[in-house]
């Protein structure tokens, strides 16, 4: 028994004829006659009596309607429901993101998004790329915000924005006392770096190596906000993401951009190309979009 035998079953038992039955579901009377003969092959019960241009439902057809009325009625309701719930935001989202963009660009983000949906269930995984690449392909978390490149055939991605990468010096450091910054006078300068296992290390690795930069690395670690307390501290300078100049902690460190050609970051939101997309992840998309035009 399937739902459009249903259907046809109840637009002929509303209507009073095959022709009519056919023409309101939009198909051909062939089609519906053909199915409706089918539903009682299956139910082993003829449902209506055909007499000439007119039918009569049987004692059968007259005890299927109501149930099949109500069937039909409890599809649509779910329908409806489902479509309300997208509409409304319910449900729950668990999203990704490294740690060196979570906690500067969700929280503001994540914030709108629940004053909007306010029912919607939020939870966040911070971790490194590889392990959130994991997670998606798993299909642990609905999406993540990551920051190219990142190889995985499984999944896509689409721009959320660009950013700037700023240099924070020690507030003695010969290249806080005023004038432009040009990536080239880093070369030969203490550094404190993130360790290699944040993709911005490697970016900033590769800003580096394409500009003929070499540094002198003394001290390395895993938190942004530990490296900018080491540079306070004149043990080196070091590069930091646009998010973090806005939201990370404030003190002594002098912050520059770079004049002529800046190393910047790409910020992107990755999907599993395999699965239906959790619209709240889509509307979390948009506000992370409109939010750093």
């Amino acid at each position: 028994m399937e739902l459009h035998q249903l259907r046809y079953f109840v637009s002929v038992a509303e209507t009073g004829s095959f022709s009519r039955g056919a023409e309101r579901c939009g198909i051909t009377q062939p089609s519906l006659s053909q199915q409706i003969l089918k539903l009682e092959d299956e139910l082993g019960q003829r449902l209506f009596d055909r007499l000439g241009r007119t039918v009569q439902m049987t004692p059968s057809g007259r005890i299927l309607l109501p149930r099949a009325q109500r069937i039909l009625a409890e599809v649509n309701s779910a329908s409806n429901a489902v479509q309300q719930d997208v509409v409304q935001g319910k449900g729950t989202l668990t999203i990704g993101a490294i740690p060196t963009i979570a906690p500067f660009l969700l929280p503001e983000a994540l914030s709108e998004l629940r004053k909007r949906f306010p029912e919607a269930g939020l939870h966040i995984t911070e971790d490194t790329t590889d392990r959130l690449v994991q997670k998606l392909v798993r299909a642990e978390i609905d999406c993540a915000i990551m920051s190219p490149p990142v190889e995985e055939d499984h999944l896509v991605c689409e721009s959320l924005f660009v950013e700037e990468l700023f240099a924070i010096l020690p507030p003695k450091h010969p290249l806080a006392q005023g004038g432009e910054l040009k990536m080239s006078m880093l070369q030969g300068q203490d550094a404190i770096v993130l360790q290699p296992m944040h993709c911005l290390s490697s970016q900033i690795d590769a800003f580096c190596k394409a500009e003929g930069i070499a540094r002198n690395v003394t001290c390395s670690t895993s938190q942004l906000t530990t490296l900018y307390n080491l540079v306070a501290l004149d043990m080196g300078l070091s590069l930091v993401p646009e998010m973090f100049v806005k939201k990370g902690p404030s003190g002594p460190c002098v912050i520059k951009n770079f004049s002529g050609k800046a190393p910047t970051r790409e910020i992107s939101v990755y999907w599993h190309a395999g699965r239906v997309r959790n619209p709240l992840g889509e509307f979390l998309a948009d506000i992370i979009r409109a939010k750093n035009k």
